[in-house]
């Protein structure tokens, strides 16, 4: 069973994606669910993180119909919106999900201890590609500049959002210990200037014992993000 299978699972029951099909939450496309009565039970924890990820996107439009958004596209590779860019980022996020997950879990050492799910990120800092090389590919829409752990605790320090988005992952992995739900939830910090830094959580990480190490983990993830391609750990 793959990694992606393992941890692919209902927001709700917890049923993975190998015994059921998922379905994205259509407003955020974050939270993934088996049936809509799942989805109903589960809104009230969801809301607020669903209903913010909405408000983002309605902000980047407006923003850019103002000078300040209109010059933002000078900075941006095929003279795209700032919203335009988010949607391009969400798109990538999800076609690379399984290998930005893989990528996590090595260099965030979870085979070592699984409770650096807490105390550790994994950032990646990204730089968004001009046509002639993504030729609208969603896979290479970005490249990866660079990638590596960094502890919360030093990230908190960092310029907001970080604080604010490395708060909304600690209710986010509370909630989920409080809720009685099976694994860890680790994240990816992604960050392409100008949008600001994104969470990406992988949740319901099981025990990795068993994962070997693998040191070159930020080559492999540069190469096959360069590249387009979906990469399968194990």
């Amino acid at each position: 069973m793959s990694l992606k299978s393992q941890m692919s699972k209902c927001s709700t029951c917890y049923i993975s994606a190998t015994e059921k099909p998922l379905q994205k939450c259509a407003r955020c496309k974050a939270a993934k669910y088996c049936s809509k009565e799942c989805q109903k039970a589960d809104w009230k924890n969801h809301k607020v993180n669903c209903m913010n990820n909405a408000t983002l996107a309605e902000a980047l439009k407006e923003h850019d119909s103002t000078p300040l958004g209109q010059l933002a596209r000078l900075s941006i590779p095929d003279n795209i919106s700032m919203y335009e860019l988010d949607q391009r980022l969400e798109g990538w996020v999800k076609f690379h999900n399984p290998t930005l997950m893989g990528s996590a879990l090595h260099a965030l050492e979870l085979s070592r201890d699984i409770m650096r799910t807490r105390s550790h990120v994994m950032y990646v800092k990204l730089a968004a590609r001009p046509r002639s090389e993504h030729g609208n590919a969603v896979g290479k829409f970005f490249r990866v500049i660079d990638a590596y752990p960094v502890a919360v605790a030093e990230a908190r320090q960092w310029p907001e959002p970080w604080p604010a988005s490395l708060n909304a992952l600690k209710e986010m992995q509370e909630l989920h210990a409080s809720n009685g739900r099976p694994g860890n939830t680790a994240a990816a910090m992604v960050e392409c200037y100008p949008l600001a830094v994104q969470t990406v959580p992988f949740g319901s990480i099981p025990n990795m014992d068993d994962l070997p190490p693998l040191p070159n983990w930020k080559d492999v993830l540069i190469e096959e993000v360069d590249a387009g391609r979906r990469f399968r750990w194990r």
